[in-house]
């Protein structure tokens, strides 16, 4: 995550921008990680904050649990930071891995404009290394293209087919980013034939993208521009334009202080059942004594 994006944000800004993210880490595993390539098998999500110290709040993008226990950590850069990105990417492995006992590795997912980013530190006797991601091989102008003219022929699109689009933003072309962001929530909100949490997911990813890579102005001017989709009437159904009620803010310190207790323990598969199965996360409350 780029360093200017870690200001502090409005209470209701923050929960919006949350359960667009929890529902976009959530299409990135079971979707976008075949489609990059990136082999194992997610069984859970770690967290993506954490504190050294200083009480300086390290916040990273996404962290997923593999099978084996390890985590892959994955970064999105719009902007080539060089030595000082990587020395913040490694303090964010340095940190997490001490205080979870956990083997990490980071994933940075480099924007298209970004040709010949470095990918490897070497200081004293230690070799730190990321594994970049580069789409400016893809067209983002040629992916919105093709789906545009499939809807407006009448083919029906599949959520294989709206996959790359969720990554737009990190491909080459010449739109802006922008145009790019509201191309693709138009061409989710015409989307049939499609659930409609694919589709929301969908728009979480590309939701996620657009708070990292577009500026203020534009980035509120997009958030008018969702209320329609799937995604802006799940957040609108929520309440979080107005504000999460404190009953929901209780219910997500619950579960992020199990999540935490289960991670130290090493409890993967309990971790990863509990979101899913509500009966067995109230048992995990009463066992751990989270009121």
């Amino acid at each position: 995550m780029d360093e200017n994006k870690n200001k502090e944000k409005p209470a209701s800004i923050k929960q919006q921008e949350d359960t667009a993210l929890k529902t976009a880490v959530r299409f990135f595993a079971d979707e976008l990680l075949p489609y990059l390539g990136i082999k194992g098998k997610v069984v859970g999500y770690a967290p993506t904050e954490t504190i050294h110290l200083e009480l300086k709040r390290f916040l990273q993008d996404f962290n997923l649990i593999m099978a084996d226990g390890s985590w892959k950590h994955f970064e999105f850069q719009s902007k080539n930071e060089g030595t000082k990105g990587l020395r913040r990417f490694r303090s964010y492995e340095a940190v997490a891995s001490y205080q979870y006992g956990v083997e990490i590795t980071t994933y940075v997912l480099f924007s298209g404009r970004i040709l010949n980013p470095m990918t490897e530190l070497r200081e004293g006797v230690n070799t730190y290394k990321i594994i970049p991601i580069i789409m400016r091989d893809k067209n983002a102008d040629q992916v919105i293209a093709e789906l545009r003219k499939k809807a407006d022929t009448g083919e029906l699109l599949t959520r294989k087919d709206l996959i790359p689009l969720a990554l737009c933003m990190l491909m080459g072309g010449n739109t802006s980013q922008k145009e790019r962001v509201s191309a693709a929530f138009q061409i989710t909100k015409d989307a049939v034939g499609i659930s409609s949490e694919d589709i929301m997911k969908i728009e979480a990813v590309v939701y996620v993208m657009a708070d990292k890579f577009l500026d203020k102005t534009d980035m509120e001017e997009i958030k008018e521009g969702i209320r329609m989709t799937r995604l802006g009437q799940m957040l609108v159904d929520m309440g979080i334009d107005e504000g999460i009620s404190k009953g929901i803010d209780k219910g997500i310190d619950k579960a992020n202080r199990l999540s935490h207790i289960l991670l130290k323990e090493k409890r993967y598969e309990d971790l990863e059942r509990s979101t899913r199965d509500k009966e067995y996360q109230k048992q995990l409350f009463e066992e751990y004594s989270i009121l």
